[in-house]
């Protein structure tokens, strides 16, 4: 059989007779990579207590207190997040968390920060699970208060805030459905593109 002119003309309309076809495959291939993204996307809890380091004096002593203590907010913080204090706080889970984590999981979960000019540190858990950063966080918290002042001679009142509970715990979503909708569309509409230039190879290069 003779081969038929090939043209672009001739190409347009045949893509554009598979227009609906690209566009099923589009849907298909956005529809399935949306839902693998939803079946791996994850989250993560965030519990937070706060607590106040300071010598709580007055008069002409007090900026000069105020300053040291400011100053010491690092190393409070390197002690906060060191194992000391999570070997205390890990002896203090509830049983049936403290069975199926360890004292590396719960330091691993801690983290501090402050603001500049404040005294004030945030003690901060990130697990999987928001019974587990609650009970890490308050516990890491109480174990501060009792350790700090052994563990830093002079380091005056460790003052800790009300604890971290289910109600006011952060919750973090770590997703790619965009991302991956996105990639499904796109191999949806090159294998919509793939089979109508077959159809051109068929139809013309025989």
């Amino acid at each position: 059989m003779k081969n038929q002119h090939l043209t672009l003309e001739s190409i347009l309309k045949i893509v554009l007779k598979n227009a609906i076809m690209i566009v099923i495959l589009a849907l298909i291939g956005g529809s399935c990579f949306y839902l693998i993204a939803k079946h791996k996307e994850s989250k993560t809890y965030v519990a937070e207590r706060s607590m106040v380091i300071d010598h709580n004096l007055t008069g002409k002593q007090a900026y000069t207190s105020f300053k040291t203590d400011l100053n010491m907010v690092p190393t409070y913080r390197d002690m906060i997040e060191g194992r000391e204090i999570a070997t205390n706080a890990y002896r203090h889970l509830p049983k049936k968390i403290r069975h199926r984590s360890s004292i590396k999981d719960l330091s691993g979960s801690i983290s501090t920060n402050s603001r500049p000019d404040s005294l004030v540190i945030t003690v901060k858990a990130t697990t999987n699970n928001s019974k587990e950063s609650v009970a890490y966080v308050n516990n890491v918290a109480e174990a501060a208060k009792i350790e700090l002042p052994k563990m830093q001679k002079g380091i005056g009142e460790v003052h800790v805030y009300s604890k971290a509970s289910p109600k006011n715990i952060g919750v973090v979503t770590h997703s790619s459905v965009k991302k991956y909708t996105l990639v499904g569309l796109a191999l949806g509409i090159i294998a919509g593109m793939v089979i109508s230039f077959s159809r051109i190879s068929y139809k013309y290069v025989r």
